[in-house]
């Protein structure tokens, strides 16, 4: 067992009035005159190792730095008199410098050291006044996969160990219905499979599972003719793809918007002067047949926009007006938004894509269907809203006219709302920061002073305090969690309130009783795996004279259970070629999970990117086969998708506009991969539906799409050997992630 001890003042007998160091202890010394060593060694089996954590910045004691100290103490451990009671080996005493005294530094040091080293177990120190240094080596811990334990230099018999909830299971099932991976929760939960295959082929833009499923004691027939409409389906797979922030569906994108406006503008039709009508029907046609279809028909949008008198206030204008959202139209009217290195880049979507989901999830059956499974799922697109978390403490005592610590916790808050701010302004829409402020007894009225005052100057920002935040680990971790889940419950839709529907929770870590930050973590863990949540774990660092400022924010706590969900949900990801939501959820774990990025990034750009422009055309041909080859068993379940997907990989992709028209006239396989994805939903099937005059069922007689892929291959030379080599690619990614996904269950 490996001992990790930072050394502070106390190992030198300053933590009385002694200001000249003492590296030698007394025995019968109490209380904090006794040296934390000698605690750990009474009370502690023996070590077999002990790794001491000492500071290099200049500053210490003598103006010696605590890494000399801590070499000192070493060589005394290693003596043949020993120190603190005990006598250590001289190889089993190590020195680890840190280069500064932040919870950031001592993991990046003791990570490197115990990935040469290697121990099989780790009992971290805290309670002698270092707990950055001692947080940081927890990370470390993590980082390097070590079992680990805290210790209490005052009650080292009882280590405490950061553990995974009990519950994974419920984790992980909360975290399949935040993201709305439908298909993994039918693996999962195959008693209500039938709902969620349905709700993962309204997701696909596929309505034959709808059409085909009789009714039962769970699912109407009205439920189910509902399911195999168009219109709600397409509304469905683009909503609830954008709230994952997916880049291959803006061919939903476009046949929402050209559907959109034609339902607003037959509501605003009869209110609208002459000529603004005459303007907008002419807009419509033109996106209805989308004979301009590349890039062009956002200039018309504009051009409209522009003409319509600015007095003039309807719903459909208001759209064209929407100038966010008719960027986002002409990047997907291009057809290579999912060519870009980042097509929907972090921020707020359109207000006009924003009111659209509101509208459709109020009304969505999903949300009443997923309740009466007994669960409350997420808003599409997100609350909006990201939680932090600050402990308040106690006033040192500066005296009533100084301020000075009440100066100095409001700075702290500053800078805590506007880091909580520059996150909102990163998700899909814009909700509200909310700050918690854990307090002690003592400190309670303390904090509800500070609370009221950040209420009065952030009058967007939802302040509280958590009271009675005392005593060891658990109980700080468990007035926490109960606090948390008191507040408003969840309702599955926009505006609930909850903290269960947070999209991000920020850790502040600042100087305190260490049993309180460790319970905030042991906290916060707990409750980035309920709210199924990113976590970002920071340190608040005072800079003299000028405001303090945060640091860190790596997802290490991941390891204790965010990566064995996200493995899952990546996996998951890749397994359906949902790439850019694989990428997202992989960067949001542990180093271990992260290595997976550089494949998953590879295999993106391999099904979908452009050809190098030095490619012969049978490289061109090969690279289709290719991808033809893993859409057709990925996604070939569902017909829509497939070609839709297919049309998207290739072209302009692989082969230019005019190449592609070329081959399709010569290569009757490929007419018809065109003609089907034009007629699917991520297509012209609404366009298509609304130029009939009928609303009907999306029914699709069309069958599996792997025959017409299969022929699209044979038209491009295949199949040949290496035309399997994403297939291989995409097993193998999926086989390391369910390693990971092992590794942390």
């Amino acid at each position: 067992m490996l001992l990790v001890h930072a050394v502070g003042g106390g190992d030198l007998g300053l933590a009385s009035a002694q200001t000249v160091p003492v590296l030698n202890d007394t025995p019968e010394a109490t209380g904090t005159d006794r040296r934390p060593l000698r605690k750990l060694f009474e009370a502690l089996p023996p070590v077999s190792a002990l790794a001491l954590l000492g500071t290099t910045n200049p500053g210490g004691p003598l103006g010696l730095p605590f890494a000399h100290w801590a070499t000192e103490i070493g060589a005394r451990l290693a003596s043949e008199e020993g120190l603190c009671g005990v006598r250590l080996d001289p190889g089993a005493v190590h020195v680890v410098e840190v280069e500064e005294p932040r919870m950031e530094a001592a993991s990046l040091s003791l990570t490197a050291w115990l990935a040469r080293h290697r121990p099989e177990r780790i009992l971290i120190s805290y309670g002698s006044g270092a707990f950055a240094l001692s947080a940081g080596a927890l990370c470390a811990a993590l980082e390097t996969c070590v079992p680990t334990g805290l210790v209490h230099i005052d009650e080292p018999r009882r280590p405490y160990t950061l553990e995974r909830p009990p519950d994974m299971a419920g984790h992980m099932e909360s975290w399949l219905l935040r993201h709305r991976f439908w298909d993994a929760l039918a693996e999962t939960d195959p008693g209500d499979g039938e709902l969620w295959r349905l709700l993962a082929a309204r997701q696909a833009g596929d309505t034959r599972l709808a059409a085909r499923t009789h009714a039962s004691d769970t699912i109407t027939r009205g439920e189910l003719a509902k399911f195999a409409e168009l219109r709600p389906t397409m509304q469905a797979a683009l909503f609830e793809r954008l709230g994952r922030g997916e880049a291959a569906d803006h061919g939903l994108l476009r046949a929402w918007f050209g559907d959109r406006l034609r339902k607003l503008f037959r509501d605003d039709r009869d209110g609208l002067p002459v000529r603004v009508r005459e303007q907008i029907e002419r807009l419509i046609t033109a996106l209805g047949t989308r004979d301009d279809d590349q890039g062009h028909l956002s200039g018309r949008i504009r051009q409209t926009a522009r003409l319509i008198d600015e007095r003039v206030d309807a719903a459909c204008v208001r759209l064209l007006r929407d100038q966010a959202l008719t960027d986002l139209y002409a990047r997907a009217s291009t057809h290579r938004a999912h060519l870009l290195s980042e097509p929907m880049g972090p921020g707020p979507l359109p207000p006009g894509l924003l009111t659209a989901a509101d509208q459709w999830e109020r009304g969505d059956q999903g949300v009443r269907l997923v309740a009466k499974t007994g669960r409350t799922g997420w808003p599409v697109l997100g609350s909006g809203d990201v939680l932090g978390l600050l402990a308040v403490g106690l006033d040192r005592g500066d005296g009533p006219a100084d301020g000075r610590r009440d100066a100095e916790d409001r700075q702290a808050i500053r800078v805590v709302l506007t880091e909580l701010r520059r996150r909102l302004d990163r998700l899909p829409r814009r909700g509200v920061p909310r700050l918690r402020l854990p307090a002690s007894p003592e400190a309670a009225r303390r904090a509800h002073a500070l609370a009221g005052w950040a209420s009065s100057v952030a009058l967007d920002t939802d302040v509280r305090v958590i009271e009675d935040v005392s005593g060891g680990i658990e109980r700080v971790r468990e007035v926490i969690v109960t606090a948390l889940r008191s507040e408003a419950a969840p309702t599955g839709r926009t505006g609930s309130g909850s903290p269960r529907d947070i999209d991000e929770l920020l850790l502040v870590l600042n100087p305190g009783p260490p049993a309180t930050n460790y319970g905030m973590i042991a906290a916060s863990v707990e409750w980035s795996l309920t709210a199924a949540c990113p976590l970002h774990v920071t340190e608040l660092v005072g800079r003299g004279n000028a405001a303090p400022e945060l640091r860190g924010g790596r997802p290490v706590l991941a390891r204790l259970g965010a990566d064995h969900v996200l493995a899952r949900l990546t996996a998951s990801a890749v397994h359906r070629l949902d790439l850019r939501t694989a990428v997202r959820l992989a960067g949001r774990g542990s180093s271990r999970l992260r290595e997976s990025l550089p494949a998953i990034e590879e295999l993106e750009k391999d099904l979908f990117g452009p050809a190098p422009s030095t490619w012969t055309e049978g490289e061109q041909r090969a690279a289709a086969r290719r991808r033809l080859v893993l859409i057709a068993a990925a996604c070939g379940d569902h017909p829509g998708l497939a070609v839709y997907l297919a049309v998207s990989a290739l072209q302009p992709a692989l082969f230019p506009w005019g190449a592609w028209k070329d081959m399709r006239e010569s290569h009757p396989a490929l007419r018809e991969l065109g003609r089907r994805a034009n007629e699917a939903l991520h297509g012209h099937a609404l366009d298509r539906l609304d130029r009939r005059g009928r609303s009907g069922n999306g029914a699709d007689g069309r069958g599996d799409a792997r025959a017409v892929l299969a022929r699209a291959i044979g038209e491009l030379g295949g199949p040949l050997k290496g035309d399997d080599e994403l297939i291989v690619r995409h097993k193998s990614l999926i086989a390391e992630l369910s390693l990971v996904y092992q590794e942390n269950g």
